[in-house]
C-alpha cells in the first residue's frame, strides 16, 4: 500500500430536473389527507434537495453494472447479503469506496476518491419556482392511480415532486492518491453519462426523474500549490449551455461550449442535439488533453 496524497480534481455543475423529481423524504407529522410521498427538505429553509447520498448511489450502482457486476449477482462471502462491489480492485471500489470490512480488500482499494455534497436549489431556480407556484412553494403534487385489477376501482395515491426546469447546484471532489486516479475521472463520467440516460430518485419507471448536467467547470487543487503554499486553483474545463444551431464550431460541441486550458482545441464531429458534454471530456484525445498531465 503506497499511496500519496497529491491533489483534488473539484466538479461542479448545474442539474437539472428534466422531468419531475421525487427523492423521498419522512412522513412523520403529516396529517390525515395529506401527502403520501413527500420529498426530503433541508429542515432550515424546508426546500427540496437531493442528498449526496442519493447521487453517489445511483452513480455508483450504474457504474458498477457497467464494469460487468460480477459481485452484485452474487451475496457478499462473509455477509451473505447482495450488495455493492466488494472486490476492492475495480474502478467503482476505488472511487466510491469498498463495500468490505476485510483489510486486505481495503488496503488494495486505498482512500475512497469521490466525495458528493449534498445539492440544493440555485437561487435563481427557487425564484423561477415561486413566481409560477406561490411564495414559499417549491414543489408539486403528482396524483397517480392504482387500479382494482378485478373492480376497476381506483385508489388515488399523491407524490410530492420538484417541477420539471428545476436546477440544483452539484459538487462532487475527487481525490487524487495515484498517477494512474487520474483515469479514475473517467468512469466518473461515465457514470455521469449513464445517469442522463436514467433516473435518479424515485418513480422512475413512470415518468420521473431524468435530469441532465449543465454549466460544468472541472479544477486542479494541487497538494502543494493549493493547500500548502496559497496558490490558486487551475481550471481545467468551463462549460456553458447554448441554444443548439445544428453545427459545431471550434470548442462548441452540441451545445456546449467550452473555455479555459482547452478553449478551441477539442475533437468534435457532428452529433445529435443536446449530446452529452461528459460525452465529448471521454473522447480520448479531449481527454489527454485536459487530464494527460495529472
Amino acid at each position: 500500500m503506497n499511496f500519496t496524497f497529491q491533489g483534488k480534481y473539484v466538479i461542479t455543475a448545474n442539474l437539472e430536473a428534466v422531468t419531475g423529481l421525487h427523492i423521498g423524504g419522512t412522513t412523520t407529522g403529516f396529517e390525515i389527507g395529506g401527502v403520501d410521498n413527500p420529498v426530503i427538505r433541508d429542515p432550515l429553509t424546508n426546500r427540496p434537495y437531493i442528498p449526496g447520498s442519493s447521487l453517489k448511489g445511483k452513480l455508483r450502482s450504474l457504474l458498477e453494472w457497467a464494469l460487468g457486476g460480477e459481485n452484485l449477482r452474487k451475496p457478499h462471502p462473509k455477509h451473505g447479503i447482495y450488495g455493492a462491489c466488494w472486490c476492492g480492485k475495480c474502478e467503482a471500489c476505488k472511487l466510491f469506496g469498498v463495500a468490505s470490512d476485510d483489510t486486505a480488500t481495503r488496503q488494495q482499494a486505498g482512500p475512497t476518491r469521490l466525495t458528493v455534497r449534498d445539492a440544493f436549489l440555485t437561487k435563481s431556480s427557487v425564484d423561477k419556482l415561486q413566481q409560477f407556484l406561490g411564495e414559499g412553494i417549491t414543489t408539486e403534487l403528482k396524483t397517480e392511480n392504482f387500479l382494482d385489477r378485478v373492480t376497476s376501482e381506483a385508489n388515488p395515491r399523491t407524490m410530492e415532486r420538484v417541477p420539471a426546469g428545476a436546477i440544483f447546484s452539484v459538487e462532487m471532489l475527487m481525490d487524487k492518491y495515484e498517477d494512474s486516479d487520474a483515469n479514475l475521472l473517467k468512469s466518473l463520467f461515465t457514470a455521469l453519462k449513464l445517469l442522463e440516460d436514467s433516473t435518479l430518485g424515485g418513480s422512475g419507471s413512470r415518468g420521473s426523474g431524468k435530469v441532465r448536467f449543465c454549466d460544468a467547470r472541472i479544477a486542479w487543487r494541487g497538494k502543494a500549490d493549493f493547500y500548502q503554499n496559497g496558490g490558486q486553483e487551475k481550471e481545467l474545463v468551463r462549460t456553458a449551455r447554448l441554444q443548439w444551431t445544428g453545427g459545431v464550431n471550434a470548442g462548441e460541441f452540441a451545445g456546449h461550449k467550452f473555455s479555459g486550458k482547452v478553449e478551441g482545441s477539442f475533437t468534435t464531429d457532428k452529433a445529435a442535439e443536446n449530446a452529452s458534454l461528459w460525452t465529448v471530456l471521454l473522447k480520448p484525445e479531449n481527454f489527454q488533453k485536459v487530464f494527460g498531465e495529472g
